[in-house]
């Protein structure tokens, strides 16, 4: 019975030892870079993947994350100190994050090195669909997936439904957050309409634009403006700012303006017209079980949207309060992190 006592207390011992390495390994994923052919020619693509330390190489449940207009760069998602691609590699997910053409360290279109008003606006979303076909293909190949989870944010969730539609077969679950369909949101259209033509876009909209870090901050300040009373003061803090402009400067590796980088135009115009009320997709084709996650203070993301999943094999919608379109860099973020770990872990 002492015998038995020991082997037990031992057992036990290297039991906890066993899950504190697992637990550190899981704490800190680790990080991998790729470079991939994109779906036209001279385009390359860049992959960003945090796995389980433990994970010798891709597999297991893979997460690919599409990412917004606002902070354009696939690092979005990995932002120092509030990273969502470490929270599902933590949970035991193989997170990737895509830059699409245009943004990051993929390519950029030809017309992004030339005046911005030489050109029509760059980088539709139906561009940014094949690029995320390319990467889907690979991921399953290269992760030996036979279906991905698909995560969209902003813009991002405009081409993951897309996608979604289009590719039924390959999309297990999909998340929509900060997502929007077609709504009229007219504060945002009227700059972009065509003076001449109110309701029609501009046609003198330039392929890209340049800018600095106020044209994130300007609509974030905005909407945290209309979070009223004790909420309202400390929902950003101070670190939170900081860590998201030093990634969206670093957006653009070869701006031509320091302190500025370039931004496609093609997504602004893709949501001019979802902003009129004119969807770009029809969501009614979707079939993935899907989760929408919008901030209750979120302006740009589609309250109708729900409704429209008629096609889904499971839809819901979580409103996290006292949030905005950032809520990922927010003090409600742990919302957002655990409503997609839970339903992304769901059989």
């Amino acid at each position: 019975m002492r015998t038995g006592r020991r082997s037990l207390a031992a057992g036990l011992a290297l039991l906890a030892t066993l899950t504190g390495a697992c637990a550190r390994q899981t704490g800190a994923p680790r990080l991998h870079e790729r470079t991939i052919a994109g779906p036209d020619g001279g385009i390359r693509l860049s992959l960003r993947e945090r796995r389980p330390a433990d994970r010798a190489r891709c597999g297991g449940r893979i997460a690919l994350l599409l990412e917004p207009f606002g902070v354009p760069t696939a690092e979005a998602f990995d932002v120092p100190g509030y990273s969502w691609m470490q929270d599902l590699a933590g949970a035991g997910f193989d997170a990737w994050a895509l830059d699409m053409r245009g943004f990051g360290r993929s390519t950029r279109p030809a017309a992004m090195s030339e005046p911005p008003g030489r050109n029509p606006p760059a980088v539709r979303a139906s561009e940014a669909v094949r690029d995320v076909a390319a990467a889907v293909a690979f991921l399953r190949k290269e992760c030996d997936a036979s279906r991905v989870d698909v995560i969209g944010w902003s813009w991002g969730a405009v081409v993951a439904g897309m996608y979604a539609a289009d590719h039924p077969e390959a999309v297990r679950k999909l998340v929509l957050y900060g997502a929007m369909h077609g709504f009229d949101l007219p504060w945002m259209t009227e700059q972009f309409e065509d003076p001449a033509r109110p309701g029609r876009l501009n046609p003198a909209m330039p392929a890209y634009q340049v800018v600095p870090p106020a044209a994130l901050t300007g609509h974030w300040d905005m909407m945290l403006a209309r979070v009223t009373g004790p909420a309202g003061k400390d929902l950003r803090s101070p670190e939170a700012l900081a860590a998201v402009t030093r990634v969206f400067l670093a957006s653009d590796p070869s701006t031509p303006i320091p302190g500025r980088v370039r931004r496609p135009m093609g997504p602004l115009a893709d949501l001019y017209s979802i902003w009129t009320g004119r969807p770009i997709y029809d969501a009614s084709a979707i079939r993935a079980s899907t989760l929408l996650v919008r901030g209750d203070r979120d302006q740009f993301a589609d309250p109708s949207f729900l409704d429209r999943l008629t096609g889904a094999a499971e839809r819901r919608e979580v409103v996290v309060g006292d949030a905005t379109h950032w809520l990922l860099y927010e003090r409600n973020r742990d919302q957002l992190l655990r409503e997609v770990r839970t339903f992304l872990s769901e059989p």
